[in-house]
């Protein structure tokens, strides 16, 4: 019987180093192996030798643990990677990779060639929607975080983002919520890696909180080193002056808050129907006395500190009480080595391609004698068969059979002919697709001039932004002030929910089936309250519509491509004010797009407005939680801003507006 595989984990974070051994024995999980080493010093720290502490701490884990016969598997933060998710329109399978690549390249903010990219689909079995996960991480700080291993030796199997790895451990460990979304949170020394389990979705975000914070809180407070203050911190609960020290953290403990809840409200804004039933902690900053209680009351959500694994559990060999006792600290590592045991939902892996096959080809190396023998012997063959075949035609013999082979081989040529010229007409279609890159540099320009046409009418959104960049909880209320002084159905702001491009293959396909590819519904005449859609230019047949008739299309040929652009957004201002301040000069600008593009192949073919729905009060509120439209009464708002958490967004409108863009020169290279 061959023996299992095992597998390390090994987790770098800002204060140790973390890592796992596991191996599946009879079908069941076990620890073999398990090490924490702490770093001198904090890596984040002005004077510390970040390169020079890493390979400390792995020196040390090798003279204790033996990782010779293991697959190695490590983790890279997730602020240093890249992550994006994209709904895909309807296609065939087999079409996937390509509009994959296409999207990876809009989306990435590096060039492709300087990034390592994987993706991976994520499909509801209940529905048809595909979705499909972008991860990215720049090559030089994957070279970086591979060099800290080939220095001491160690050769590395797999290389995966943290909150990924503790996605799938959360999966595999049983610790999703049995209805609804999971959110777990993994606080660390600098930094605290959210990531939402929604069924088959996955959501993933870095916010820069974490144990540090409460640290620094301590040395303001009271004047300490930080060393002094972390040990004052790690010894709350049972100080005399816990009362002090909780006072002297509490504007941090809100800081974590609100940031958790300005995530799950942006998540909910994208998923309506979904509903968070429990929050997992993690992390060695989740031992924080009070912590668990101060999220569970402020956020409304069970929350639940890990203190054991339900599908592992430790070998005999194994201190299982220190096991046990540091439990918090070991999800990343387990869900490394869950992967590199082919047990999780997420297997992508930024290994460089090249080192990969380097891997592969020294694990084949073995078998290179044994071919190398076979070749020998097959060399002889023909030079054996050769001799036999002239012994045996004899001068005079019939050469009927070498008549059948040579008619054999005409006709196989003449099949192979008919093949190459039935696949010119795919050669063809390449060759459309291959028009399409001419014009993908001018999306970045139109996302900065859409942009700033939003920004020009919007002329109160720069209060949001001060917002979100306000450093201090007394900077964030002077501002709230300041919005408070306005009616939020006064305010001109927009907040845009997306922004992408559709490509058409005739621009005479109609703004519905447009929508339908941007995952957008389009409200009809039978919908509930009133919510059909109304164009602003030109009604049903081209009549006049809110703002007179629609402008005659410039593009009038069947059959011509183009590319149409998709936002949608909501506002506070009420639907009548909207169109008249912030709407009816935001079309105008869209219009005049084409002539500031450096693309002069292109042209406005149509241009629309429709509202899809006024924001309700989700189904199952209670009633008297508000004391007015956008104002929090005692127990919050019903429907969160993401932007502002404080207000409701009960009474916004949505809007979806779709601009064609036509291209005029098929044949043109876009400069």
């Amino acid at each position: 019987m061959a023996t299992p595989k095992s597998v390390w984990g090994i987790d770098i974070g800002q204060c140790a180093l973390k890592a796992l051994k596991l191996r599946e024995v009879n079908g069941q999980l076990q620890v073999e192996a398990f090490d924490i080493i702490e770093h001198p010093k904090i890596l984040s720290q002005p004077d510390a030798d970040r390169k020079q502490l890493i390979r400390n701490s792995l020196e040390q884990f090798l003279a204790r643990n033996n990782v010779a016969g293991s697959a190695v598997a490590v983790s890279v933060p997730g602020q240093s990677s890249f992550t994006r998710f994209v709904k895909l329109p309807p296609v065939e399978t087999k079409r996937i990779p390509d509009i994959v690549r296409f999207e990876a390249e809009q989306q990435i903010p590096f060039p492709i060639n300087d990034v390592i990219w994987r993706w991976q689909t994520f499909q509801d079995p209940d529905s048809p929607d595909i979705e499909v996960g972008i991860f990215a991480m720049k090559k030089v700080d994957v070279a970086d975080m591979l060099e800290h291993y080939t220095d001491v030796g160690v050769s590395v199997d797999a290389v995966q983002m943290a909150p990924l790895s503790l996605y799938n451990f959360m999966t595999f460990d049983e610790q999703l919520a049995t209805d609804g979304a999971t959110l777990l949170a993994d606080v660390g020394a600098d930094k605290t890696d959210l990531v939402v389990a929604d069924k088959a979705r996955i959501w993933t975000r870095t916010i820069q909180i974490g144990g540090n914070n409460f640290t620094e809180a301590l040395v303001k407070a009271f004047k300490l080193s930080f060393a002094k203050a972390e040990k004052l911190k790690r010894t709350a609960a049972t100080s005399k002056y816990a009362r002090q020290i909780f006072q002297a953290m509490r504007p941090v403990f809100a800081d974590l808050v609100q940031e958790i809840q300005r995530s799950i409200g942006y998540y909910t804004s994208l998923h309506r129907e979904t509903r968070f039933k429990r929050l997992v902690g993690l992390g060695n900053g989740f031992r924080l006395p009070g912590l668990q209680k101060f999220l569970e009351q402020n956020l409304s959500i069970p929350v639940a500190r890990i203190d054991s694994y339900n599908k592992l559990s430790p070998s005999p060999a194994v201190n299982a009480p220190m096991f046990t006792e540091n439990v918090l600290s070991f999800a990343v590592a387990y869900g490394l080595a869950l992967q590199g045991l082919d047990l999780t939902s997420v297997s992508t892996n930024l290994l460089p391609a090249e080192i990969a096959r380097k891997r592969i080809w020294a694990k084949k190396s073995p078998w290179f004698a044994a071919a190398a023998a076979v070749l020998v012997a097959a060399t002889a063959m023909p030079l054996y068969r050769s001799y036999a075949d002239r012994a045996t035609l004899q001068p005079g013999a019939k050469l009927e059979q070498a008549r059948h082979l040579l008619d054999e081989m005409m006709r196989v040529d003449r099949e192979e002919m008919q093949v190459e010229n039935q696949g010119k007409q795919e050669l063809e279609q390449i060759q459309v697709y291959k028009k399409m890159f001419a014009y993908r540099a001018w999306w970045p320009q139109a996302l900065t001039l859409v942009s700033q046409s939003m920004a020009s009418v919007a002329t109160d959104q720069g209060l949001v932004t001060d917002y979100a960049l306000a450093a201090t909880g007394a900077e964030r209320q002077k501002i709230l002030d300041q919005l408070g002084a306005k009616p939020r159905k006064m305010r001109k702001m927009l907040f845009l929910e997306s922004l992408s491009p559709v490509y058409l293959a005739d621009i005479k396909t109609s703004f519905e089936s447009i929508a339908q590819t941007a995952g957008v519904k389009l409200p009809t005449s039978a919908a509930p309250a009133a919510a059909a859609a109304t164009p602003v230019f030109g009604g049903p047949g081209g009549g006049p519509g809110e703002y007179g008739p629609a402008p005659a299309p410039t593009v009038a040929a069947a059959g011509q491509r183009g590319i149409a652009i998709v936002l949608v957004a909501r506002t506070p201002m009420s639907r009548e004010l909207a169109q008249r301040e912030l709407l009816a000069p935001l079309l105008r600008n869209l219009r005049e797009l084409p002539a500031h593009l450096n693309f002069q192949q292109m042209e406005v073919g149509d241009l629309n407005l429709f509202f899809l729905e006024t924001l309700e009060v989700p189904s199952g509120t209670g009633s008297g939680m508000m004391t007015g439209a956008g104002t929090a009464g005692p127990t919050g708002p019903r429907l969160p801003d993401p932007m502002i958490p404080t207000e409701d967004m009960v009474g916004d409108e949505r809007f979806v507006i779709i601009l064609k863009l036509a291209i005029k020169d098929e044949t043109a290279d876009a400069r």
